[in-house]
């Protein structure tokens, strides 16, 4: 556990002084000294592996653990993106609860809380043919509205639309903008999205059963940062954060989705850096220091919305650097 210690005290250091253009946040007092130790030596630690699949569908990601089923879309066009330049991606469980996810441009929409809040901004959803019109406050059900983003649990009257018409259409009408943003979203994919995440939901609880995962972790930020410092897979991070990860956000309204929107999300900007970044280890050895470590102990602490919080800051502040990037081969 010493030698763990050092290598983070190592890549805190590092971290601080690491090149990178990503948002800092001031690291709690106690970073180091009360690091929880862990119970075994490095030798003897084991962890098993999540359960964890995914399949793409036309613009749709289906993904399946051995717990959850659910399909994600990310940077949905709009009809009028001439006239719309705020991002949307769209979450869905295998039961139809959905979420769509804003994100106001950095060069056009902003979307601060007095905005969503207003009662002039509204949702509206309907399907051709369909007598089910729906239309509420645009933020009768937001989460977690933070800077310049938001997510909202669309209503339970959308089910029947995302569950048996062809197509749903959703309009945004932002107070005080001059255009509404419209989305389509084709609802035929996304169920054969769903049914396949269903089905493999159910697949892999059996391969856990018989601990046949096989973990496809080593794709992800947090995993990659602790490997950039010779950390352990069941080292003190990785533990509290997965913990956080299946007890506290799996729980939460839209928690779900948020990690599905992880799972597809995460990879991506992680071979993006890679393969643009001029030093990829200094640049997680910055990002572990200012959002991983940080992250693990507020989740330690029972500090659960500071965690949620830094995590989000992560997933921007890499975005807003490597998702406009070309693709990496």
């Amino acid at each position: 556990m010493i030698t763990q210690t050092r290598r983070r005290a190592l890549g805190l250091l590092l971290g601080t002084f690491a090149g990178s253009r990503l948002i800092s946040l001031p690291l709690p007092a106690r970073a180091q000294d009360d690091v929880p130790q862990d119970d075994t030596p490095d030798d003897e630690a084991t962890s098993e592996p999540d359960c964890f699949d995914t399949k793409t569908f036309g613009g749709w990601t289906a993904q399946a653990s051995d717990i959850s089923a659910g399909a994600i879309r990310n940077e949905i066009p709009a009809v009028n993106a001439k006239s719309c330049d705020v991002l949307t991606s769209f979450e869905v469980n295998a039961e139809f609860v959905a979420r769509i996810f804003l994100e106001g441009s950095a060069k056009g929409t902003a979307l601060p809380e007095n905005l969503l809040l207003d009662p002039d901004s509204r949702f509206k959803a309907t399907a051709p043919g369909s007598d089910v019109v729906v239309e509420t406050p645009l933020c009768g059900n937001c989460t977690d509205i933070y800077d310049n983003t938001v997510g909202i649990v669309l209503p339970l009257a959308t089910t029947p639309l995302l569950r048996d018409a062809d197509q749903m259409d959703i309009v945004l009408q932002l107070a005080r903008q001059e255009s509404d943003c419209r989305f389509t979203i084709d609802c035929e994919v996304m169920r054969e999205a769903l049914a396949w995440a269903a089905a493999r939901r159910d697949a892999l609880a059996i391969e856990r059963d018989n601990k046949q995962c096989i973990s496809a972790e080593d794709c992800f930020v947090t995993t990659a940062c602790c490997t950039v410092l010779s950390l352990g897979d069941d080292c003190f991070e990785l533990r509290t954060l997965r913990r956080y990860r299946d007890y506290v956000l799996a729980k939460r309204t839209g928690g779900l989705g948020e990690i599905a929107r992880y799972y597809d999300l995460a990879p991506r900007l992680l071979a993006r850096l890679r393969a643009n970044a001029p030093n990829p280890d200094l640049v997680l050895l910055g990002v572990y220091a200012r959002y991983i470590l940080p992250a693990a102990l507020a989740a330690w602490l029972g500090l659960d919305r500071l965690a949620y919080r830094l995590y989000r800051r992560m997933l921007a502040a890499l975005s807003n650097t490597y998702r406009g990037l070309a693709k990496s081969p």
